[in-house]
């Protein structure tokens, strides 16, 4: 039997209001400068191509090839700006004035190779334009002539709210004021050519072989340098990447478990995505977020994939406009322990995802024995789109992340696989659960109020480390404890959340529930917390996360918690290696920016500018205590993938510049060069979101982006892990939202 969750959908619509470039209240400047140069546009025609990495300049010809060129107007002129969609994942075009409000704008469309045109009369108020799905990377400048008093007025908003003295408050202008400067490590290559690498686990008694997750659905045992199949699920999930030929998708395997006694019992446990399955949607019920009149729902059966072959080879038909189906299953290992048998799977849990992305993925065992699996609050931007319900905090719309009732979206699991439940489940019910017994929450809830947790572990100490991906402005990690409400979508970070204006929160807002929410609980702050954006420059854009080391390899990591960041662009390779020196623990709200704990960065030896040059997917650790860290140069297609060890500076291996990376376009100039700055949402993530999203296939102008799936397969080779297919997939992605 297996256990089904069915999720509610919901549908709403939230403004389209300002993307400040400064976060107040918090010293954070987060403004991100158009990379094209101000061209002198006379009233008439102009072509844009619209895709994630950023706005492309079609014509005139003095704006051809720019990448978010700054379109200068002329005041009274009539314009008429037509755009292509050229990555097939949602897009509108906005204009927007100095304060962020829309003045004008397209309905939000996802067919690739379409266009939609936009006529309007240039005015002095019309600072930017932009995607509301993608308000970081695509997003530009407008000056308007004959009125000095405004023209050029994004770059003065710009260069404003990078000294952003917003209420005299202190500001932060560097980011060392943010994150400082850690020790030298060295990188030792133990396994490359794989596509996405996003999980590394070591069985209990075994210390010479690693098993390494590739996100298009297999897995690989790594032994003496050398790659086998271990397991092969890709012929039962979705086909990662393929709607956009390799594009960034956060479906796929994501999260892998051997069982404590793996040796003695055989038993492995899995999660991985998979076309949307019979049963996993639900009639619509009381607590629906309403539609809005400006909502248009589109039709998903065919492009969401309802109508693929489930693992038992029928047809789908879950709820409407669901996105595919998150299976959390177990395997047997066969008689040698070289690979698993795909015919042995035993579905424990179905839960219905409505988005592609903040799928969260961590699957381990605990020191309790029990399996504890992290799932992100079903994707979109805000909590609030599609499948989305509501929750008790009335000035956000959505969300799953506080919703403990009605579905298993935004937490984190736990589970008895050693027993079986009541009714037939194929798990139990740990007694201490948060709410056995309960009627306030599912009784598989550990802890909720997360938004996409990429990558979970536990110290020697036993205590649970997760790293939540964040939306517009911060990125943490929080100390995980049974009953905690980490804040979401209330919170990001330490500071508040707004579905409203993300970019431009209130000051103010709870920190804990109401009393009749679960008896007032508090929303606990993360330790670990840093923004996007410091002035000019990106720190990061999708936390990954990682582990405490407790080795002494390398004495400088010891006692710290070792972690990265997926990239600080979404269009290029670029992550990042943090550490954080461990401190004592309260489980506290209100936590100020001096009680958070301290971020370095680590500097990669005999690497270019001791630079990683590559998407920071996953940490691993093995039976030692040493660390890995798992990355990839592409999003979901190549051979780009390696594993390193993370080693004493003076053994680290030299570590070249990728192969054949990703590219923010197909055609790259040098000022696409610079849109590698520019931040795109993406949440882990996978990447995390590992990035930042798609939303709900919908024309309404919220900040969702969901793709609508197309499918096709690609045969991928690798010679360096055996990969016979890579099947990239249906759904596409952005996230980062989100991605991430």
């Amino acid at each position: 039997m297996t256990a089904n969750h069915r999720t509610p959908p919901s549908i709403g619509r939230p403004s389209r209001r300002t993307f400040l470039k400064a976060t107040a209240g918090t010293g954070i400047a987060a403004g991100l400068a158009a990379t094209g140069t101000a061209q002198e546009l006379e009233g008439g025609e102009i072509e844009l191509g619209g895709l994630t990495a950023g706005w492309e300049g079609r014509s005139p010809e003095d704006i051809a090839g720019e990448t978010n060129p700054t379109l200068s107007l002329s005041s009274g002129e009539t314009y008429t700006i037509t755009w292509e969609n050229v990555d097939g994942l949602p897009h509108d075009l906005v204009i927007l004035d100095d304060a962020g409000e829309e003045i004008v704008g397209t309905e939000i469309m996802d067919a690739e190779g379409e266009t939609l045109s936009l006529e309007f009369e240039a005015t002095p108020e019309m600072a930017e334009y932009y995607c509301s799905v993608h308000p970081t990377t695509m997003r530009g400048s407008i000056e308007i002539g004959e009125d000095d008093a405004n023209n050029g007025a994004a770059n003065e908003t710009n260069e404003t709210n990078e000294t952003n003295e917003t209420d005299g408050e202190d500001v932060a202008e560097d980011a060392t004021e943010i994150i400082g400067e850690g020790p030298t490590v060295g990188l030792e290559r133990v396994a490359e050519g794989f596509v996405s690498p996003v999980g590394f686990e070591v069985a209990p008694g075994e210390d010479d072989r690693y098993y390494v997750l590739d996100q298009p659905g297999q897995i690989y045992v790594v032994e003496d340098g050398t790659s086998e199949l271990f397991l092969d699920l890709s012929d039962r999930m979705v086909d990662v990447g393929a709607a956009t030929g390799g594009g960034f998708d956060e479906r796929g395997l994501l999260g892998m478990a051997f069982h404590p006694e793996y040796r003695d019992n055989r038993r492995l446990f899995v999660y991985y995505s998979a076309p949307l399955r019979d049963g996993t949607g639900i009639d619509a019920g009381d607590d629906l977020l309403e539609e809005d009149d400006d909502n248009e729902t589109v039709d998903n059966e065919t492009d969401n994939g309802t109508t693929e072959e489930g693992d038992d080879g029928g047809e789908g038909d879950g709820e409407e406009g669901y996105n595919h189906t998150a299976v959390l299953a177990e395997f047997e290992a066969t008689g040698n322990f070289n690979c698993a048998d795909p015919d042995s799977e035993r579905t424990l849990l179905e839960v219905p995802e409505p988005q592609f992305n903040h799928n969260g993925g961590p699957v381990l065992f605990g020191p309790d024995g029990y399996l504890y699996w992290a799932l992100g609050d079903g994707g979109g931007a805000n909590d609030d789109e599609f499948g989305h319900v509501e929750d008790w905090y009335a000035e956000n719309a959505g969300g799953n992340g506080q919703d403990t009732t009605e579905n298993l979206l935004g937490g984190i699991h736990r589970i008895d696989v050693d027993s079986e439940g009541d009714d037939g489940e194929p798990y139990a019910i740990p007694e201490d659960n948060p709410f056995v017994g309960s009627d306030e929450g599912l009784d598989e809830y550990f802890a909720w109020g997360l938004r996409n947790p990429w990558r979970a572990s536990f110290d020697g100490d036993g205590r649970l480390f997760v790293a939540d991906v964040g939306q517009n402005l911060f990125e943490e990690v929080d100390v995980v404890e049974s009953g905690g409400n980490y804040g979401w979508n209330v919170r990001e970070g330490i500071e508040c959340f707004s579905t409203e204006s993300p970019n431009d929160p209130s000051e103010e807002c709870p920190t804990e529930t109401p009393a009749d929410v679960r008896g007032g609980e508090p929303l606990i702050d993360p330790v670990i917390q840093y923004p996007h954006q410091v002035g000019d420059e990106t720190i990061g854009i999708s936390i990954t996360g990682g582990y405490v080391y407790e080795n002494d390899t390398i004495p400088e990591l010891q006692g710290t918690y070792v972690f990265g960041d997926w990239s600080d662009s979404f269009g290029a390779p670029s992550g990042n290696l943090f550490h954080s020196p461990v401190e004592e623990y309260e489980p506290i709200a209100g936590r100020t920016e001096d009680e958070l704990w301290d971020i370095n960065r680590l500097s990669v030896a005999n690497a270019p500018g001791e630079e990683l040059s590559r998407f920071v997917l996953t940490f691993g650790q093995d039976n030692d205590g040493e660390l890995y860290v798992l990355t990839t140069a592409r999003y979901s297609d190549g051979e780009t993938g390696e594993v390193f060890r993370i080693v004493p500076a003076d053994e680290g291996e030299e570590i070249g510049a990728p192969e054949n990376p990703i590219t923010p376009q197909a055609e790259e100039t040098d000022d696409e060069e610079e849109t590698a700055n520019e931040t795109e949402e993406i949440g882990n993530e996978t990447a995390n979101e590992t990035v930042n999203e798609t939303e709900n296939e919908t024309t309404d102008g919220t900040d969702n982006e969901t793709v609508g799936n197309d499918t096709g397969n690609e045969t991928i080779g690798s010679s360096e892990t055996g990969n016979e297919t890579a099947n990239e997939t249906e759904n596409e992605t952005d996230d980062g939202d989100d991605g991430f």
